[in-house]
């Protein structure tokens, strides 16, 4: 049995009494800690008795309440404030929300450290420590059953979960999105207010988050060093968890995510490549059929998504909505912005959610049948992606609409590069005499040949004389504003169709 609050007032070496909430003396005390952090309810929980010199103790009576409701809360066995050094008086009305909450404030003499508290605390529990060594142990048994099991396998959080007596959940900071399958589907209402509760943090998190909730307060600990994911744990009804098993389960939930991040980001880099080279026409079609069958996508048609960079979301993270929504996929990177390529029967009117958010510009392209057609749909999505951004609409399907002044379709696009630019592209091939970059850079810098020239690194004549090539080769002529609008398009067609 271990030690409680009333017990340990009577042993007469410590010489510690009963300030306030002598009702809650029966509270067992598994621990005793020293913490002078402001919020000590972060760190130390259930059966922990907290040891202070008072450098956190407020001064005021509302302050000393709310101090006092918070150890309550965190379901502390009590506060020890040190006789004489720097906490301040207990109020009369601090001591009697100690009283109305059953939460014991004592007073430890001067003279007696509070490492003889802690370690009077931690003989008399010697059987409590042997029992938690026992529940340590056997969730690491847990992990190694489970590394040995199928890659596959998603019961581990509910394995852990048996061992220390809750629900667990591992959900990203940021989000609220679950990075680990639990059995049992978190609440909205829950996820919410984690996420507020989050909000309220500012820096590191602490070691442990209560997230308030109607069934009592829930607890969250941080599972990696970056304070990216969080271990989330609702206690089974009328049980008490140790949170110092909580602590192991959230290393061996930390090594999960790690773990899996680290074979999705290989996943990702491999499908990048493979994508790449699809969209290059740079691989076997049977070979290509192979792997995207493997991958998931050997049902056809697919669909080319192209994603702006209004989107604001990174490669992992597209990379977890479409894994949570169990959607094969391939990601690459198109200068700033994503192609992505799934089954067209994957995407719904929301499109993965982006269609909810109003900055999100995405470009479709239409259902591909063929492999070989790959790189065409990803010149549709960027098309696609180009009309969105210029109609300002959220999503766009290739040919249901284009952007002013601009050609329709993918082969009048080349059409209008070819009657206009196609003598550039030609001389640039033959001579790398770099005409159509030099053109490009002169519209950028607002047809500025002193700015035009310093970006190029060239003398300011050496642009004169390029443009006046270029005016040569296309029969055009820049000073004419038909001419520019004629050459500028089609820079922007081209653009387009090379990005795509």
């Amino acid at each position: 049995m271990s030690l409680t609050v009333g017990q340990l007032v009577d042993i007469p070496s410590l010489r510690t009494r009963v300030l306030a909430g002598d009702s809650g003396s029966g509270r067992p005390v598994l621990w005793a800690h020293t913490c002078e952090l402001p919020d000590p309810w972060n760190w130390l929980g259930t059966g922990e008795l907290l040891l202070t010199d008072g450098y956190n103790f407020p001064v005021d009576g509302p302050s000393q309440i709310e101090y006092i409701t918070h150890l309550a809360h965190a379901n502390l066995s009590g506060v020890a404030l040190a006789e004489g050094l720097h906490a301040a008086p207990l109020t009369p009305e601090a001591a009697k929300a100690a009283d109305d909450l059953a939460f014991p404030v004592l007073e430890t003499a001067y003279a007696v450290p509070f490492v003889t508290v802690a370690r009077t605390v931690a003989e008399s529990n010697s059987e409590v420590a042997s029992g938690r060594l026992v529940r340590i142990l056997r969730v690491y048994d847990v992990l190694r059953r489970s590394s040995q099991a199928s890659t596959h396998q998603n019961d581990l959080l509910d394995a852990l979960g048996r061992e220390c007596g809750a629900d667990l959940h591992v959900l990203d900071v940021r989000q609220g999105r679950s990075l680990l399958a639990a059995s049992t589907p978190l609440e909205e209402e829950i996820r919410t207010s984690l996420v507020r509760a989050l909000e309220s943090h500012t820096g590191p998190l602490p070691a442990f988050v209560r997230v308030p909730h109607a069934s009592g307060s829930l607890l969250g600990l941080p599972v990696d060093t970056y304070g990216r994911a969080l271990l989330l744990a609702i206690p089974a009804a009328e049980t008490d968890v140790d949170l110092v098993v909580l602590q192991h389960v959230a290393t061996i939930a930390g090594l999960e995510v790690d773990r899996r991040a680290a074979a999705a980001l290989r996943r990702r880099e491999n499908g990048a490549r493979f994508f790449q080279r699809l969209l290059d026409s740079a691989v076997d079609v049977n070979t290509a059929a192979e792997r995207l069958s493997a991958l998931g996508l050997g049902d056809r048609p697919w669909r080319i998504l192209c994603l702006g960079t209004e989107c604001e979301i990174e490669p992992d993270d597209l990379q977890l909505r479409l894994g949570a929504r169990q959607i094969p996929h391939l990601i690459a990177r198109s200068g700033d912005n994503l192609i992505v390529l799934v089954a067209a029967s994957s995407i719904g009117a929301d499109v993965f959610g982006l269609a909810d958010t109003s900055e999100a510009r995405v470009g479709l392209s239409q259902p591909v049948q063929s492999i070989g057609r790959v790189g065409d749909a990803a010149r549709e999505a960027r098309w696609a992606l180009e009309t969105a951004r210029s109609t300002d609409q959220t999503v766009v399907l290739y040919g249901e609409e284009s952007p002013l002044f601009m050609p329709r379709t993918v082969a009048e696009g080349e059409a209008v590069v070819h009657a206009v630019l196609g003598p550039l592209v030609d001389y640039d091939q033959e001579t790398d005499s770099q005409l159509l970059r030099s053109l490009e850079v002169y519209f950028e810098s607002g047809r500025s040949w002193q700015a035009g020239a310093a970006r190029l690194g060239i003398h300011k004549q050496t642009l004169v004389y390029r443009m006046r090539r270029v005016e040569d080769l296309t029969g055009t002529r820049l000073a004419d504003m038909d001419d520019q609008t004629r050459l500028y398009l089609a820079l922007k067609t081209l653009r387009l169709l090379r990005t795509g």
